[in-house]
């Protein structure tokens, strides 16, 4: 696979769930093949999936990349005073919010260290974001944003002990 810049390593594995997965170096992630196990069978439930997030000081450029490796589409929504990008898979007609597949915020302004390179988020829904956040804490993790209200829902980015980074929303 190549686009752009980015080339899939030739490496891929296999399991025995019959999904492929090929590293892509440049964004030090992965492409997903779906067999037998087709990804997320819940969502927007506690405990579960909610939305992927990019997080880039170069959107346009990653409406391009995104646009030309999967094909995706993407549309606009006022999200405060950011310009929130939806995504949204291959197809015809005009795209809506309500369809995205994930989002895309711009790392402006001074909350976006320097040295924070660009990367993307997933959210996990929870029924109550405080109760969340507080119990992370309590279990080894870490408070990195604490809880507010979004258009989305409220939100809370956390570090298990480890230091990996996700987010937890309680939706509207």
């Amino acid at each position: 696979m190549r686009a752009g810049r980015c080339t899939a390593s030739r490496s891929t594995c296999s399991t025995p769930g019959g999904w492929r997965c090929s590293p892509i170096r440049a964004l030090r992630r992965s492409v997903w093949q779906a067999g037998r196990h087709h990804g997320a069978g819940l969502v927007n439930e506690p405990g579960a999936l909610s939305w992927n997030e990019l997080l880039t000081r170069d959107p346009d450029g990653a409406k391009r990349f995104y646009g030309e490796v999967f094909g995706w589409r993407t549309s606009s929504m006022d999200f405060g005073e950011t310009d929130y990008t939806v995504f949204h898979l291959a197809g015809a007609g005009e795209p809506e919010a309500r369809t995205g597949i994930g989002g895309m915020m711009p790392m402006v302004g001074e909350q976006w260290p320097t040295d924070l390179p660009p990367h993307w988020m997933v959210y996990f829904a929870v029924a109550d974001t405080d109760a969340a956040s507080l119990r992370s804490a309590e279990l080894g993790g870490r408070v990195a944003v604490a809880p507010f209200d979004s258009p989305a829902g409220r939100i809370a980015v956390l570090n298990d002990p480890s230091g990996a980074a996700f987010s937890v929303i309680t939706l509207p």
